[in-house]
């Protein structure tokens, strides 16, 4: 399981990412140049169903120690397309009854 980490960089707002493929990525939905549409599953997302009909990209990370659920939406409370410009980003326990962070990236 990978772990999330804060980023101290000025520039991506102190927000969490994770070590993939000798990068660390704060931004999911981007290509590594930050030029292209990337789909999250390529870091290991997956489909999520978070009820009501909705469902987001989800992946388990350990986060000091503790699992947690990182979840990206898009403006519809539904998972990434490739339209999607603007999504949110939530940091949640497990089964999503608290949520510890969220923030909104964009392609």
């Amino acid at each position: 399981m990978k772990t999330l980490k804060l980023n101290n960089n000025p520039e991506s707002g102190g927000k969490y990412g994770f070590d993939t493929n000798e990068m660390f990525v704060v931004n999911p939905i981007v290509s590594e140049c930050g030029r292209f549409a990337e789909n999250p599953e390529k870091h290991g997302f997956v489909i999520w169903h978070t009820g009501s009909g909705c469902t987001g990209h989800g992946q388990l990370f350990l986060l000091d120690g503790k699992e947690v659920l990182m979840l990206l939406t898009d403006g519809n409370l539904c998972h990434i397309s490739n339209d999607t410009i603007e999504a949110t980003v939530g940091i949640f326990d497990p089964d999503m009854e608290e949520c510890f962070d969220h923030w909104t990236i964009s392609r």
